[in-house]
């Protein structure tokens, strides 16, 4: 078995005390059985804090101080990486911001948006989108149709190449996309996986996206203050909405972060495809999501904000967080997309 990886991800490297939003805060973090077991096998001082400090029981975490990692000191380095060394981490902590989806030879995967280093990396690249192999000792997953993966590596390689064709508007690209999608639905509704390439569609599509932003309103909140960024951005939606109308909307170096981020999350998710036969409320998913970030950029560019990578990396890591690590979240836009 192969893993294959976004070629950026050989830069990633986490900024550890640096971070502003540290991933040890504000979540509470499973810890996998083997893990656990050898957390319960230290001994001495530390060994007794690690029993004092992790909740043993059919699914076993490490205890919260306020919002806080119990092992997560006063200057943001993990005691447990300090005491006992990387390797000794469970498996989220390890894997995190990574995220991985296995098919029968290749395992995929990349680092998630959510992250505020691995999204200045996939805002920053110039490059075209690419990956890299590496050997991979774990079992592929089966359970699913060849015909159709094959077809959908295909597809998915005709969407890419088309969000990155520069010599087309974004949007333009976005619309194609969508309706490419829907034919691709349809062709796999009717087991036709005829390979063909994307076309090209001149005219607009009307995306209600006040709709989409009280449907975000409506989702589970995961840092109270996206609540906030939200009232203030609701204020200001007309505005916003008028200059994206009129396209007047901040420099090119921002299209290519929101060009970046379609193709983030067209590798994220379209292949998921392959178990449920749900493509075109994966390429909503990424769609919408582009263009509601794309929203978040405007509102920040009207509120007097300088548009560098770093703001544009954090506006696009707060709605990954809210959006992407909470499964009910996810399920829910995309039942939304489906209907």
């Amino acid at each position: 078995m192969i893993l294959r990886m976004p070629s950026y991800c050989k830069n990633f490297k986490c900024t550890a005390d640096k971070c502003s939003d540290n991933c040890c805060i504000g979540w509470e973090i499973d810890i996998d059985p083997s893990s656990a077991e050898y957390y319960k096998s230290i001994e001495g001082a530390f060994g007794e804090r690690l029993k004092k400090d992790i909740a043993f029981g059919e699914t076993c975490s490490f205890k919260m101080k306020g919002e806080r990692c119990a092992f997560l000191n006063e200057n943001n380095l993990c005691d447990i990486i300090i005491n006992l060394g990387e390797d000794s981490l469970c498996q989220i902590c390890r894997d995190h911001p990574r995220y991985f989806e296995s098919y029968s030879a290749v395992k995929e995967g990349g680092v998630g948006l959510c992250c505020e280093e691995a999204a200045r990396l996939i805002l920053s690249q110039t490059e075209k989108f690419s990956t890299y192999d590496m050997p991979c000792d774990d079992e592929g997953e089966d359970g699913y149709d060849e015909e159709l993966y094959d077809y959908l590596i295909f597809v998915r390689e005709q969407i890419i190449r088309l969000i990155e064709d520069e010599s087309l508007p974004l949007k333009q690209r976005l619309v194609s996309v969508l309706c490419f999608a829907h034919k691709v639905q349809d062709n796999v509704d009717n087991f036709r996986y005829e390979k063909e390439d994307p076309f090209i569609v001149s005219k607009g599509l009307s995306i209600d996206m006040r709709k989409i932003k009280e449907r975000l309103l409506s989702l589970e909140i995961i840092d109270n203050r996206w609540e906030v960024y939200m009232s203030r951005l609701s204020k200001n939606y007309g505005e916003t909405e008028r200059l994206i109308c009129e396209n007047k909307e901040p420099d090119e170096t921002v299209s290519r972060y929101l060009q970046n981020i379609a193709v983030y999350f067209i590798w994220r998710y379209f292949m998921k495809a392959v178990f449920d036969e749900e493509i075109f409320s994966k390429v909503w998913l990424s769609v919408i999501s582009t263009l509601f970030i794309e929203r978040m950029f405007v509102h920040a560019y009207i509120e007097g904000n300088d548009m560098t990578l770093e703001l544009c990396s954090y506006l696009a890591k707060n709605y990954s967080k809210e959006i992407e690590y909470s499964e009910e979240n996810l399920e829910n836009m995309e039942f939304s997309f489906r209907e």
